[in-house]
């Protein structure tokens, strides 16, 4: 992807990759010190690769053959693409966001997926919906040995992976297939509903009228912050639920109305564009419990074992789980800069969305007092 990023932008055949590893290493976001890097280098500086096409000639991407091992050499900084590749990159490229590629590169799975997204909705009008049916994922994506049902729960899991990296799409999955659509532009507001993150996106598909699609995620389960550090209620918790971000729609919705506004649940949490951080904030009634807690998850699903529960009196201590020196920081100053709605919300006083969109403020930026 970094060479076909380079060759796309300078329209030449000759892609420079730094003075030495470091620059490479430090174009593609990774440790300068990961072996695979050298090796990956070396094999590529030593190979030929080609698509083919069906009933098509083959396209050279590069053929580094005739080159000496780069292990009996010094470091090469460009590779030379082959012209009719240059070409149909130049005329076919898709763009890629560089974060949630990087994001994902872990997981190849997630990786093709959202490639494959971004080619599906590259051309599409911006209110399309785009269904692709699970026998053509399973030609494209899934292998020989693998059925139907194992290829979709391995590629729902993928998308689950995109859908936490990429705000930009709407995905939806039925029995049919996979449905895609661009997401209407995200607001700075958090919704009235409190709607998990991923139905509104999926129901954002149903607004359109052209298909009901079942949900890709199923919501969280009931499992309160303080449960997770064993000073839960003995009462029956009720659902957690997101104070996530509304779908827009091409109507202007009416303004919710004092009921629907109302937070008539334990738990709900604040997602990142609210608060300013990477993670995402649980809070929860305390029910006359002293010690106010507050939960953070690393993506918007709750999930009890990914939980790291923090006390904030006397001061901000890890009960639980955790966090990174640098991530407890940073989380420890967004608490301390929003004690009052920690403190309200835990016992009782806030009450509607309305006041936390009013209310929640971001975390100071690194190095501030």
């Amino acid at each position: 992807m970094h060479v076909c990023d380079a060759a796309f932008h300078a329209k030449s055949p000759v892609v420079e990759l730094g003075e030495d590893g470091n620059s490479l290493a430090a174009a593609l976001g990774i440790d300068p010190k990961t072996r695979d890097l050298t090796d990956q280098w070396q094999r590529l500086q030593a190979a030929r690769l080609v698509l083919l096409g069906s009933g098509n000639a083959e396209i050279s991407v590069f053929d580094a053959r005739s080159r000496r091992r780069p292990a009996d050499i010094g470091w090469r900084s460009t590779v030379r693409l082959g012209t009719r590749f240059l070409s149909g990159l130049v005329e076919h490229a898709v763009p890629l966001d560089r974060r949630v590629v990087q994001e994902l590169a872990a997981t190849p799975a997630a990786l093709d997926a959202y490639a494959w997204i971004g080619m599906s909705l590259h051309r599409a009008a911006v209110d399309q919906i785009v269904t692709t049916p699970w026998d053509d994922l399973l030609r494209r994506f899934g292998t020989a040995s693998q059925d139907l049902a194992e290829f979709r729960s391995s590629f729902e899991a993928a998308l689950r992976l995109v859908f936490d990296a990429d705000g930009s799409v709407d995905l939806a999955v039925n029995d049919e297939g996979v449905s895609l659509r661009r997401a209407e532009p995200a607001g700075e507001e958090i919704a009235a509903d409190g709607r998990t993150p991923m139905p509104p996106r999926a129901d954002a598909m149903d607004v359109v009228g052209e298909m009901q699609p079942e949900r890709l995620e199923t919501p969280p389960a009931t499992t309160p912050i303080a449960e997770a550090a064993e000073v839960a209620r003995t009462a029956e918790p009720p659902q957690p639920r997101q104070a996530s971000q509304q779908p827009a729609q091409r109507e202007q919705p009416a303004p919710p109305t004092a009921a629907a506004d109302r937070i008539a649940q334990d738990n709900v949490s604040l997602p990142r564009h609210l608060t300013g951080l990477a993670q995402v904030i649980w809070l929860r009634r305390g029910h006359g419990e002293d010690s106010a807690l507050v939960g953070v998850t690393p993506s918007p699903r709750f999930e009890a074992e990914r939980l790291t529960v923090l006390a904030v009196e006397p001061m901000v201590l890890q009960v639980s789980g955790g966090l990174h020196e640098k991530e407890f920081e940073r989380v420890s100053a967004w608490v301390m800069t929003n004690r009052d709605v920690i403190d309200e919300f835990w016992e009782g006083r806030i009450t509607t969305f309305s006041e936390i969109n009013r209310r929640v403020r971001k975390a100071p930026a690194p190095g501030s007092r």
